[in-house]
């Protein structure tokens, strides 16, 4: 097939006018200027309408697709339709890539003639710069073996470049879900038979909000997030099930590659909805409790064994919220917080501490313990029930979602424990600093 572009970029769009025009600056100042950009608006309701119009006017490589709000799977699939490109990526709204990024998939993918690029990615933005390590290693290797564990670690989907005739062929799209539903998509389509490549000189930046911006859907949680998130884990397993009885099968363990993948789920649910759960409610609690429980049960002692690092800041995995405010491993005294502040503590990465303050300022967490005015220090300080206490004005927001993490982390190292709340909290500081 005669494609009319060398690569075709499909961006799903929602309420985007704050960081759209950057990402499509970048795109457009990409050194590979024969790309299509098809752009999905999915009901925005601000001015990402009148951008995308701007910017369509101006560049004829530029599609604008309407559609009724349908979130971002429904998005890609649209923008499926579309494809004028001999390859094709899958771009969200707020990111970025270097500058050489697409001349560089292109020429490789060229080169090779594999089906799949897989590029380094690094996060950036609220809680700082970050390499995503799996998807740079990936990126490291000359040929990626499809049933590579480390792929099970890079679900993400803006970071790979596919050629359109494979990906047309695979008839694989974005399952209608709203959390890990680019990994279902990316290994549906790697476990038939896609030839992978990483391309180590090209990179993709992956942009982490700030909780007054509004946090990405991997920074929030409901019901639907935590059922998809699960559900998407399970059609992965069965599409790797299916690919196990392919003549050209490359695995040779598939039960250790399967626990990857409930090792896979326990991470994200422990690493990413877990710190987010005391803003879930009553029907989502129930369901984590459920999934979990359910995922645990399919998991091997080995497996579960592996686990217990990404834990070691946690006093073991309390699904219930009443349990959890009675067990606090950090507590916070801060008299007369902002709100900002207050939602900088339920950004963090560690959510085993509690809240004593004079005013909840609205917030109806279980964590949250308000006292009088008066003799207020004397009495936090009785009442607190954390292993680490720390004093704070509660006027500036915790910069860093991880410093909780770092002060659990230090504290029950061997070489910390003995020091008192507050060199524990400076020390966490110089090590985020350093990081």
């Amino acid at each position: 097939m005669d494609y009319k572009y060398k690569i075709s970029l499909i961006i799903p769009c929602y309420n985007s006018e704050v960081l759209l025009s950057e990402t499509l600056d970048n795109l457009l100042g990409q050194t590979l200027k024969d790309i299509q950009l098809i752009i999905v608006n999915d009901g925005s309701t601000d001015s990402t309408t009148d951008i995308i119009a701007d910017y369509a006017a101006k560049n004829s490589n530029i599609l604008c697709i309407e559609q009724k709000n349908a979130g971002v799977a429904a998005a890609r699939n649209n923008g499926l339709n579309y494809v004028e490109g001999k390859y094709t990526m899958f771009a969200d709204s707020d990111d970025l890539m270097s500058d050489d990024a697409l001349e560089q998939l292109y020429n490789a993918l060229e080169e090779s003639g594999a089906d799949v690029a897989i590029c380094r990615a690094e996060y950036f933005g609220y809680g700082g710069k970050k390499l995503h390590p799996q998807a740079c290693q990936l990126a490291a290797k000359k040929n990626i073996d499809v049933f590579d564990r480390l792929i099970i670690w890079n679900f993400m989907v803006s970071n790979k470049c596919y050629r359109s005739d494979f990906l047309k062929a695979s008839g694989v799209t974005f399952p209608l879900k709203r959390y890990a539903e680019d990994g279902a998509f990316c290994m549906q389509i790697f476990y038939q038979g896609a030839k992978l490549i990483g391309v180590e000189n090209a990179t993709m930046y992956y942009r982490r909000r700030k909780p007054k911006e509004g946090f990405s859907v991997t920074q929030t949680i409901n019901y639907n997030l935590v059922e998809d998130m699960f559900d998407c884990i399970g059609i992965v397993a069965s599409a790797a099930q299916k690919a196990f009885e392919r003549p050209d099968c490359t695995c040779e363990d598939k039960e250790g590659y399967l626990q990857e993948l409930y090792r896979k789920a326990y991470s994200a649910f422990v690493l990413q909805f877990y710190p987010l759960i005391w803003s879930a409610d009553e029907k989502t609690m129930a369901l984590m409790k459920e999934r979990f429980e359910g995922l645990v049960a399919k998991m091997t002692p080995e497996a579960l064994k592996v686990m217990e690092p990404t834990q070691k800041h946690l006093n073991g995995i309390m699904l219930s919220k009443k349990q959890m405010a009675e067990n606090p491993y950090i507590t916070v005294i801060a008299k007369n917080p902002t709100k900002e502040f207050v939602n900088s503590l339920y950004a963090q990465s560690m959510p085993h501490f509690e809240l004593i303050t004079t005013d909840n300022l609205g917030f109806d967490y279980e964590n949250i313990v308000v006292l009088p005015e008066k003799g207020f220090a004397k009495a936090a300080k009785k009442a607190a029930k954390g292993v680490l206490v720390i004093t704070e004005s509660g006027a500036t927001p915790i910069a860093d979602i991880r410093l909780f993490k770092v002060m659990a982390l230090l504290k029950k190292g061997r070489k910390f424990r003995i020091f008192p709340s507050p060199v524990i909290r400076l020390g966490a500081n110089v090590l985020l600093k350093i990081r």
